[in-house]
């Protein structure tokens, strides 16, 4: 197995890359800057090529190159159907940068959830067990499946995307993102969480929330879940409101997959841990009882780096490699 090998997380915000030796989670050399703009296909693809020719300026062997990307995959020839904060659709992105790279490097693509949960698989709070369910709740809600060892990738990549299963179907339920409605992104992943908080409250909620932060207009998730612990009752009535639809996503999920380890993570649970707990303890009311008594519960430990050394871990080991 190559000792050298790369990997790169590309998010909506930031582009970070580390190279890596063997099979250790720690980064040998780092750089992170943001997306920023023009971030159109050709822009971003010149500018990872010219970050990994740099990295592996030290070596002349095969390299591989990991991509964990925030974007949902069409295929495994790294071909983006969509990804909103990218602004692309239809984007042949991985054959583009095989094409810029060349044959040298071995190349794979991966939506930035598995690429995630494979990180922790490998290296963290799932390591050592062979059927896991990671879910991570930031922004939006993704997730990363992995079972009898391997990551599930599914017919057209889009395995584990737990954020667009539906928690309403009414004439009412919420837009999201993904053009569709009712998915439980939609009420829990954090950036329309953040909106309903900064409605509520513009609108006259009362909260101890404001004090907590020094003003409506600052207020985030994190007040609201210290104001939640301290039983404030718009508070906690919002987490218990959207705490049981992030659970029936969850309790389906396990229900079908009767996965061994469950991994939370993400912005939002990060740092929310009323919520957090509302929701584990709500478990159990909507999975079945035989799919949870080998079921453990952890929270993921890589933080930031987890993506990267996924993708690097998933490139090295020639999952889905772009040929």
């Amino acid at each position: 197995m190559t000792a050298l090998r790369i990997g790169i997380d590309l998010g909506g915000s930031n582009l970070r890359i580390a190279s890596l030796k063997s099979d250790s989670p720690a980064l040998v050399e780092q750089h992170k800057e943001a997306v920023g703009e023009p971030r159109d296909p050709e822009t971003l693809v010149g500018k990872i090529a010219a970050l990994v020719e740099r990295f592996a300026a030290s070596t002349t062997e095969p390299t591989p190159v990991g991509i964990g990307i925030a974007a949902m995959l069409r295929d495994r020839r790294g071909t983006v159907a969509n990804s909103p904060h990218l602004r692309w659709r239809d984007v042949p992105f991985g054959q583009l940068l095989a094409k810029r790279l060349g044959p040298r490097y071995t190349l794979g693509i991966y939506n930035d959830v598995n690429a995630i949960v494979y990180g922790e698989h490998a290296f963290g709070a799932a390591k050592g067990f062979r059927d896991v369910l990671g879910v991570y709740v930031g922004t939006g809600i993704g997730g990363g499946l992995i079972v009898n060892g391997a990551l599930v990738e599914g017919a057209t990549n889009c395995a584990a995307e737990i954020g667009h299963v539906k928690v309403r179907w009414d004439d009412d339920a919420a837009p999201c993102a993904c053009g569709q409605r009712g998915c439980v992104e939609a009420y829990v992943g954090g950036s329309y969480v953040a909106k309903r908080i900064a409605a509520e409250l513009a609108g006259g909620a009362a909260s101890s929330a404001i004090e907590l932060a020094g003003g409506v207009d600052r207020v985030t998730p994190s007040h609201v879940d210290e104001a939640a612990g301290q039983g404030d009752p718009w508070a906690l009535g919002l987490w218990e409101e959207l705490a049981p639809l992030l659970a029936v996503a969850l309790g389906n999920a396990i229900a079908v997959l009767n996965p061994e380890r469950l991994v939370l993570g993400g912005g939002l649970l990060g740092r929310t841990p009323t919520l957090y707990e509302l929701v584990v303890t709500m478990l159990p009311l909507v999975a079945p009882v035989a799919s949870m008594e080998p079921l453990s519960i952890a929270e993921a430990v890589l933080g930031d780096d987890a993506g990267i050394v996924g993708a690097a871990a998933l490139a090295a080991n020639d999952v889905s490699i772009i040929r």
